[in-house]
This record gives structure tokens, sequence and C-alpha cells, in this order.
């Protein structure tokens, strides 16, 4: 059996392991956990085993790799032919004619423009304070007994 192919064949020792997987799996009809389905891969294919971690490790990023299937979560995996299809999400339309604009709320744009008025009020504030401390700092006769920054003479 190809990869392209879809239909299952009885399990034969020739087959790749994902040919393999795919067949038992479309033979049960249902996912399986991934331990349950390499160790039918390797008792159709009368594998001997010596270094398990290693074969497993091998079976399962085959299986990853191939479009065939998919990783249901929880160590699961079925055939991707099963996985949900996402469903398309509808277009909002703007408004009920197609290409015309949503008219935007006469509130919001007040409530827009009232903040931007409140911005820069504050603003203008700001400037008033820093200019007036400014201005009493200069009208202030320095003090001879100190320096610039603030230290007193000796």
């Amino acid at each position: 059996m190809s990869r392209g192919s879809q239909t299952p064949t009885a399990p034969s020792r020739e087959m790749s392991v994902t040919d393999m997987a795919y067949s038992i799996l479309k033979t049960r009809g249902k996912a399986m956990y991934y331990k349950e389905l390499i160790d039918s891969i390797l008792q159709a294919k009368s594998i001997a085993v010596e270094n398990q971690g290693r074969v497993i490790a091998q079976i399962h990023t085959e299986i990853n790799l191939d479009s065939r299937f998919f990783h249901k979560g929880h160590g699961e995996w079925g055939l991707r032919d099963w996985a949900p299809k996402p469903s398309p999400r509808p277009a909002k339309p703007r408004s009920g004619k197609a290409g015309a604009s949503v008219p935007r709320s006469p509130r919001l744009l007040l409530d827009f423009d009232e903040a931007e008025d409140d911005l820069h009020e504050h603003d203008e504030e700001e400037r008033e304070d820093y200019r007036d401390e400014e201005e009493d700092s200069l009208a202030q006769e320095p003090d001879p007994a100190h320096d610039l920054d603030g230290d007193e003479w000796e």
C-alpha cells in the first residue's frame, strides 16, 4: 500500500510501519494509544525488540511525520480522515449592503473628542504649573551660603 492509497489491506511483514499502522487503525475503526498501536505493528511484523525505547521512538516519529495520521491527544493516534473538520468562520457583514461601511456611533465620537480635549487641557495645565515653578525658582535670590548644587559653603 502506498502513501497516497487510502484502502486498507491486511497487514503483512513487507509493509512499512506507517502503512501497517494505517491498516491497523482503518481496520479497528477508532484511535489507539501509541504504545498499543506500536505493539500491534511489532507483533504483525514479528519484530523482536532488543532496544524497545529506540524502536518505539523511531516508529512514533515515522507516524508523526506521515500526513495520514493525526495526534488526537493524550497519546492517542487516529487517521486524518477521522479528525474533526474545522468549521469555516462566517464572515460578518459590515452592513446590510455589500461594501458599505458601518456608521460610527455619534456618542463614541463625542466621547473620544471629549477625552482628547481633556488630555490637551491637562497637558496645558501641567505646562502652566511648570512655568510657574520655574518663574518662582528664578525669582528667588540664591543663598550665598549654598553653592549651585545646594551644598553648604565652608
